[in-house]
């Protein structure tokens, strides 16, 4: 009888060990697979141009998946990732369309502001500028950035650059009091020396996507805010309108200044930071109808805190539900990775088991979910 029972307590060892190592081999199978999938996209992100996110992939592989046999093969990658990250990238279509577009509207403005500043009273020279101008404009800027080497960064921020000269310099006019002519020829210097200077500014410098996108809201976000502030603040029995626009013109180079200077560290993607600014006009609009559901005239200060801290809130509301939106462990949730217990299973025991899988509609480029229920019989997409 002793030896019977001996003979079952060491059984039992021998399936609690082997259970155990059974276990850790389909938590390695499981880990080896997510490396896998981590790798191989990573790989995509390099064939797309997106370095910054493949270097991101390759340095999860390396911290969190060091046993795996895909730890080495990233370690490789990513120094060749680290030299293509910072070489000059090629710029894309929707940026060059971007500064296409702001040559042209330039270039058209140029030739009217030109007739306007020589006291030109013929109608029909300035119908031929109208006509000309964005002609001579568009086959111009085509031919300026067919060869460029701005990265799509540098070429948002150069074309922010030409459109916040204008804005300044008629600003600034405005603020002095400028006649018409003066005013006209303020903006086309303005817009030439806001090109310049971006130009200058962006020269040798890696600016991301995220990081231009996140300027160019920041000088408008912070120029709207101070609109807000302004109009809650200005003194209604007098003519506040210089103050209002002083204050728009502080408040937006404020807002520029400070997310030139923090956008490098956020590293946000331009998706992201599209996201939390829509959050930001979500908010706005909501502060708006409340002002309209309450009865709140314009002329009232709590009109314009209301839209200035729904904006507020919005923008808040956005970087939190954006927060995981650019880590690499989101990854997972958008490649449908959950089908890694299905097949290791499939493996093991050849059977199919029911699994649902969330992933992204084409190919990856869009976030709205295409979500699959698998069963031994049915397949179900909606």
């Amino acid at each position: 009888m002793p030896n019977q029972f001996i003979k079952i307590i060491i059984a039992a060892l021998l399936f609690c060990f082997s259970h155990s190592l059974w276990a850790n081999g389909i938590e390695s199978e499981i880990r080896s697979l997510e490396a896998q999938l981590i790798y191989e996209d990573a790989v995509k992100q390099v064939v797309d141009g997106k370095y910054d996110k493949a270097v991101r992939r390759l340095d999860w592989i390396v911290s969190a998946y060091p046993e795996t046999e895909y730890m080495p093969l990233a370690t490789d990658k990513r120094e060749e990732v680290a030299i293509l990250l910072h070489q000059p990238k090629p710029i894309s279509n929707m940026s060059r369309a971007g500064l296409v577009g702001f040559g042209t509207f330039y270039t058209t403005w140029l030739g009217v502001g030109t007739l306007i500043l020589l006291d030109v009273e013929d109608p029909s020279l300035y119908g031929l500028a109208s006509i000309a101008g964005p002609v001579g404009g568009l086959l111009g800027s085509l031919s300026l950035t067919r060869e460029s080497e701005l990265s799509d960064g540098q070429a948002s921020l150069v074309t922010l650059g030409g459109t916040w000269g204008i804005w300044q310099a008629v600003g600034a006019a405005s603020l002095a009091d400028a006649d018409e002519k003066l005013t006209v020829g303020a903006s086309m210097v303005g817009g030439a020396l806001g090109l310049a200077l971006a130009s200058g500014i962006v020269s040798g410098r890696d600016i991301g996507p995220g990081d231009a996108t996140l300027i160019n809201f920041g000088g408008i976000w912070g120029t709207w805010f101070s609109i807000c502030g302004a109009m809650a603040a200005r003194d209604r029995s007098s003519d506040s309108s210089k103050f209002v626009l002083g204050s728009a013109m502080m408040g937006g180079n404020i807002g520029l200044s400070t997310m030139a200077a923090w956008s490098t560290r956020l590293n946000m993607s331009r998706a992201r930071a599209r996201l939390i600014n829509i959050g930001g006009i979500v908010g706005t609009l909501y502060g708006l109808g409340t002002s309209i559901l309450l009865d709140i005239e314009p002329e009232d200060r709590s009109f314009w805190l209301l839209m200035g801290i729904g904006g507020m809130v919005g923008l808040t509301a956005g970087s939190y539900f954006t927060r995981n939106y650019d880590t690499p462990e989101s990854y997972f949730t958008k490649s449908g990775v959950g089908m890694l217990n299905l097949e290791l299973a499939e493996k093991r025991w050849n059977l199919s088991l029911p699994a649902i899988t969330v992933s992204p509609v084409g190919g990856g480029n869009s976030r709205i979910p295409d979500i699959e229920l698998w069963t031994s019989l049915v397949q179900v997409r909606f």
